[in-house]
């Protein structure tokens, strides 16, 4: 029995993790490898400051915005690689497995979303797209076209992603109050809609396409999972 009782509470611990905003940890209900893990984390703190900023509004009072990302990687590693590559960041990356990784203090300004990386948290998700690229038995979807709403196929994300990614958002929208728990307006197509919005409209949960032109993502499979945890489309 006491045996037991001692596998339940780590357990416990084991679903639970740590977002770091300016080191002050804040508990959330998943497990998360993080910026200070030195042997399984990745890390912009050591030797790639110049990927990211310092925010307007260092209290974080000026965070109201989630910008979801597809990475186009095989893996997180590979994702991390190629963002310190390029003079680019975000704050959490989320691999094929589900697993969650904060690459960078959420106090930081990541350079994620060109012009719009001031008041905004920046999500990366593990997903070759290509369809001749599949790492994990991924099936197949298809999206719209940002812009032209045409329909072209790509490889879905996971379950494991598509359930991790709500818990995520979620987690973020407490820690920050103003981050509104909402999603894009709808379009003239009923669906939501995957243009550039007006600057007053880009709060809550965005995808790339909606606050910078000439992206995709986040994939139009990953919306369902958020009405199904009933995160409300904001002008309905």
């Amino acid at each position: 029995m006491i045996f037991n009782i001692v596998m339940t509470e780590q357990q416990k611990r084991q679903e639970q993790g740590t977002f770091y905003f300016n080191d002050v940890p804040y508990t959330v209900p998943f497990s998360v490898i993080d910026y200070k893990d030195e042997q399984r984390g990745y890390s912009f703190a050591e030797h790639w400051e110049d990927n990211y900023g310092v925010r307007g509004v260092p209290s974080g009072n000026g965070i109201n915005g989630i910008v979801l990302h597809w990475d186009v990687c095989a893996s997180v590693k590979h994702c991390f690689r190629t963002l310190c590559q390029r003079g680019i960041s975000g704050h959490i990356l989320i691999d094929g497995d589900g697993s969650v990784y904060q690459i960078l203090d959420l106090e930081k300004m990541a350079y994620h979303a060109k012009g719009w990386n001031n008041p905004s948290i920046g999500i990366f998700l593990q997903n070759p797209v290509d369809q001749s690229k599949n790492d994990r038995n991924r099936e197949s979807t298809k999206s719209r076209e940002p812009g032209k709403n045409k329909l072209y196929p790509h490889l879905d994300f996971t379950d494991e992603q598509k359930e991790m990614i709500v818990k995520v958002c979620d987690a973020l929208c407490q820690i920050f109050p103003n981050i509104p728990k909402i999603l894009p307006p709808l379009g003239d197509d009923g669906l939501i809609t995957t243009a550039v919005l007006p600057k007053s409209e880009r709060v809550g949960i965005l995808a790339n396409y909606n606050v910078q032109s000439g992206t995709l993502g986040p994939g139009d499979s990953l919306w369902v999972e958020f009405y199904r945890a009933k995160f409300p489309i904001r002008n309905l």
